[in-house]
């Protein structure tokens, strides 16, 4: 055997050795795909007209629970301050965006603590927000629901949340 024929053979073996490493297909994931979380494709949109306490009262629901949501403490009870006297929830729409809007206001009025929670009706993603004595704060933050809140505000701000551009809802 030559040379030649004998490089030739070693390059075939170490080729065919590695088949397994060597493919024109893409490669397997490592992992298998994320599931599509539950909220995202229920109908959060029947929620319309019930208050925040109702809503996380629905079965599957309870992922919307502030604690469940990453909140505790100090920021739930200013929260829960702010949400004495909620408002029925109302879907509103701008921008590209849509959302399940919950809003309340303390038992002593709206400028004293005020209390916004929103879910994006796409993503199923929260925004969370507290607001009082000249002061507004989001305890979840999420840049896409917050620009809608502002752009349906009659104020331009997230913590007054307007239904000025409220979705009607097809059956």
């Amino acid at each position: 055997m030559t040379w030649w024929r004998i490089g030739i053979l070693a390059a075939a073996v170490a080729i065919g050795g590695g088949c397994d490493r060597v493919s024109l297909a893409p490669p397997q994931a490592a992992s298998a795909p994320i599931a599509v979380e539950e909220a995202q494709t229920a109908d959060l949109r029947a929620s319309e007209g019930k208050s925040y306490a109702e809503f996380v009262a629905q079965p599957g629901m309870a992922r919307y629970r502030l604690s469940a949501l990453g909140l505790a403490g100090a920021d739930i009870a200013r929260f829960d301050a702010g949400m004495a006297v909620e408002e029925p929830a109302f879907v509103s729409s701008g921008g590209g965006a849509r959302a399940l809007v919950f809003a309340g206001c303390s038992i002593s009025g709206c400028p004293h603590a005020r209390s916004v929670l929103a879910i994006d009706l796409e993503t199923g993603d929260a925004f969370v927000g507290v607001a009082g004595a000249g002061a507004a704060e989001a305890l979840i933050p999420n840049d896409r629901i917050e620009a809608l809140l502002r752009v349906t505000s009659p104020t331009m701000r997230w913590e007054d949340p307007g239904m000025a551009q409220v979705t009607a809802l097809a059956p």
